[in-house]
């Protein structure tokens, strides 16, 4: 059936901006769509499309664009015609009965997915989503699902599952996104797909070249091929884009392609941002220098009114980060904790722990030595929380570059033997002809195919944060449950011992594990983390980072939660704070959040963290939160 010519009559805006019909003349094969004849007011129409590009380059030239053909193409096509592509999501909900008691919140989000099936729930942490979503599975007309997450939010998961007795009749494969990536790995057309899926924490799958994004859209595509509309695809966040609005692309792309004009990544941060050109000794490149977040920034080099224009006129511009949350409509449900639940207010709190003298020297000599402004912050940091990264030799290893042989091979010149390449990928096959390999010893282990073993540590120096930990423990032995976060694993040691030394049990989670150590500093290997902490022991502190133990988990027990330090994430610093914070707390008692603050690099991190927050929350269209 390719190729195949197609006349169609599109909306092509004028120069006054109105929408006028013009004729378009279309070549269509299995992967592409050439636009033979076009309007030239239809160009950044056509931009906009996936896989955009002008074929005037080629050799031979041809003087005309070429797209993709796909789904989102075709959609982005059939509105150009004049259809109504966002009919399906104008519909009113239609409301249901649920056998259990949910809040109204629960209800309206229950209702939006099995009204629309291709939904994003951009519903704080701790609101109740995922009871949401199982209410939904339950009374849907699906049951084959899959229910892809992080692991901490799978185990959490399954013990909803266990304690609202989810209907036996569902067939729910719970996997880890990078499960996800293993199964989509071996998946084979005709392999049957599940009718629906959860994405929890879908931020998860907010870069559009990450191989749990692809995996993602493989499978949800998939769904769509299958099941058409009859297929159910949720994601959930209550982090949506918690560092830049343009990782709303990716997810929105994953549950409906299309739903958004733009068919990149790259286009629509171009949308959202304004970038100059700015050039390097490595050549010229565009750069974001801000946000289209305040519609008084100058349109062009995104200055203040007040501000110096250089070479043109103040020109206003449009808040596109505020727009996108009419973008957006119906696709995206949006729930805050602050419109849902009365719950008490979170109390911030800063411990300063004042530096003495030394540690400011040393600080500063840190900062003299480091080659790069990052390795200078990740050291002060480093130093903050009372520790340093250092290096030992262990013994020996098979050299890697060898692989123990102690010979390697490379690409000599022939004519000049002192041009040698380690690689003959990049020769051209002229230069091929003159060059030949030659053997001789690895300069890596000189040929004796073993490299000293090197190990890092984390050598422990004095820090004031470790008295204020003490005195935050002694503040909730009456509670007899705590939880704290730090971002080093040298952190995470230390904060373990300082906790053992005054009589708390620890359940320690991060990227080695989970595991239980009792009050005598025993590792209990049997037991499980969360029975462990839901439990009867009577003091016991939740010590984890927050990518591993910071989403997901119900902490409730806990009336604060520390921060040791924290890095530069803004979803695992949001994702953390509300473990303590949502259904199920002590509504008298409250929720404090503790930072213990030594250095100024712990303020600076802070200081970021707040300002990507108001870029989400202008996205989701909270203006006054954000004032």
């Amino acid at each position: 059936m390719y190729p195949k010519y197609a006349n169609l009559t599109l909306k092509v805006p004028n120069k006054r901006g109105k929408l006028v019909k013009m004729p378009v003349k279309l070549k269509v094969t299995e992967n592409h769509i050439e636009f033979i004849s076009s309007p030239f007011a239809l160009k950044d129409e056509i931009k906009c499309l996936k896989g955009a590009k002008w074929l005037g380059f080629d050799d031979p030239p041809k003087k005309c664009w070429r797209v993709d053909n796909c789904r989102r193409n075709t959609i982005q096509l059939r509105y150009l015609m004049g259809e109504n592509i966002f009919e399906w999501f104008d519909r009113p909900l239609i409301r249901h009965e649920y056998p259990r008691s949910l809040y109204e919140h629960q209800k309206d989000l229950a209702d939006h997915i099995l009204t629309y099936r291709t939904v994003i729930l951009a519903a704080s942490m701790g609101v109740g989503k995922s009871l949401s979503a199982i209410s939904a599975m339950e009374l849907s007309d699906a049951k084959n699902w899959f229910w892809v997450g992080p692991r901490s939010g799978l185990n959490a998961v399954e013990r909803e599952f266990i304690k609202w007795e989810i209907d036996p009749s569902l067939n729910v494969e719970m996997l880890t996104y990078q499960g996800l990536v293993k199964r989509m790995k071996t998946w084979t057309p005709g392999d049957p797909a599940p009718q629906g899926v959860v994405f929890d924490e879908s931020s998860r799958v907010k870069s559009p070249n990450a191989q749990r994004t692809k995996a993602a859209q493989a499978l949800a595509d998939a769904i769509r091929e299958e099941h058409g509309q009859d297929g159910y695809i949720v994601l959930m966040s209550g982090t949506v884009a918690p560092k830049s609005p343009c990782e709303w692309w990716s997810q929105a792309e994953v549950t409906f392609p299309g739903f958004l004009r733009e068919g990149s990544y790259k286009a629509f941060e171009q949308r959202l941002g304004i970038f100059e050109l700015k050039e390097t000794p490595q050549g010229k490149f565009y750069s974001r220098s801000t946000w289209l977040d305040n519609e008084n920034k100058c349109a062009i080099c995104g200055k203040l009114p007040d501000e110096e224009h250089e070479g043109h006129k103040y020109k206003k511009s449009v808040n596109e980060v505020a727009k996108l949350s009419d973008r957006l409509r119906g696709l995206v449900n949006v729930k805050l904790k602050k419109d849902c639940l009365d719950l008490p207010d979170k109390v911030y709190r800063m411990i300063r722990c004042e530096p003495d003298a030394k540690t400011v020297r040393v600080a500063k000599a840190l900062l003299k030595a480091s080659k790069s402004t990052i390795e200078g912050l990740t050291r002060l940091r480093e130093l903050s929380s009372g520790f340093c990264y250092m290096e030992k030799t262990d013994g020996t290893k098979k050299c890697p570059v060898c692989e123990g042989t102690g010979r390697t091979e490379i690409w000599q010149d022939s004519e000049s033997p002192e041009r040698i390449y380690e690689s003959g990928e990049l020769l051209s096959e002229e230069q091929l002809a003159r060059f030949e390999k030659v053997e001789r010893d690895c300069p890596t282990c000189r040929g004796t195919g073993e490299v000293p073993n090197k190990v890092r540590y984390a050598k422990e120096i004095p820090t004031p944060k470790e008295e204020a930990l003490k005195t935050v423990l002694e503040e909730n032995e009456e509670q007899g449950r705590i939880v704290i976060f730090a971002c080093f694993t040298g952190s995470i040691d230390r904060i373990r011992k300082i906790c053992l030394s005054q009589s708390w049990s620890v359940c320690q989670v991060d990227g080695r594990g989970w595991n239980v150590y009792d009050a005598a500093s025993t590792q209990q290997l049997t037991t499980d983390v969360l029975d462990y902490w839901h439990g009867d022991t009577e003091k016991v502190a939740f010590v984890a980072h927050p990518a591993s133990g910071g989403m997901g988990l119900n902490l409730t027990e806990s009336r604060t939660v520390c921060f040791w330090d924290s890095d530069f994430s803004p979803e695992n610093r949001l994702q953390a704070e509300d473990r303590c914070h949502r259904i199920g707390m002590d509504n008298n008692k409250g929720c404090q959040i503790v930072d213990l603050i030594h250095l100024p690099t712990d303020e600076k991190v802070l200081e970021v963290l707040k300002d990507n927050r108001k870029l989400e929350l202008m996205a989701l269209g909270e203006f006054e939160d954000v004032l």
